[in-house]
């Protein structure tokens, strides 16, 4: 019964710490998205990562192993921070490391001025008010014209920079905070 005391205590301790961690950071928008599809009758396979457009190797990886902003069993979107002839930097994992792949011939990549507009999309959990607050004209021009709650769907009809006019409610909401994150949940599919 002794030996057991300081084993429980130890478990108690470490699952109290594990609770305590802060959430992982939101990702970073970057330009816009590489949307990641299985090419039909290819086998899956890896994908080498770069240090740079085709310098200096750093890892192989699945696709659908990156880090990606949603998905389904045939593709996923990843979030592109940087393009170059035919290269997109992306991220290697929740760390926050990055690494350049080259898209392959059934990828896409858009930019997010030309992906957002038609879709719906979400707040992240755990927002500030003032990136779910509603706004008559982007930026701090714009007077306070309601909120979205937190699991309400909304459409965006155009993006402005970092503001998403809304249909409904009507007004401007930022899509991606000053630091470059993202404020909402978007998916492939419209």
């Amino acid at each position: 019964m002794r030996h057991l005391l300081p084993g429980a205590l130890l478990l108690a301790l470490t699952a109290g710490a594990a609770a305590g961690a802060p959430p992982a950071p939101r990702p970073y928008s970057g330009s816009g998205v590489l949307v990641v599809q299985d090419a039909p009758g290819r086998e899956p396979g890896t994908v080498p990562l770069y240090h740079e457009p085709g310098v200096e190797r750093l890892t192989e990886l699945a696709p659908f192993s990156l880090p990606h902003l949603s998905g389904a069993p045939d593709s996923a979107l990843v979030a592109v921070y940087e393009r170059r002839r035919g290269w997109s930097r992306v991220a290697l994992d929740d760390a926050g490391r990055q690494g350049w792949v080259q898209d392959d011939r059934s990828w896409r990549y858009i930019a997010w001025r030309e992906f957002l507009p038609g879709r719906s999309v979400r707040v992240l959990p755990g927002m500030k008010k003032e990136w779910y607050q509603v706004k008559s004209a982007p930026g701090a021009a714009g007077s306070a014209a309601g909120a979205v709650a937190r699991d309400q769907r909304v459409r965006i009809l155009e993006v402005e920079d970092a503001w998403a006019r809304l249909e409904n409610p009507a007004g401007w909401m930022r899509w991606r905070d000053p630091d470059g994150r993202l404020t909402v949940a978007t998916e492939l599919a419209r």
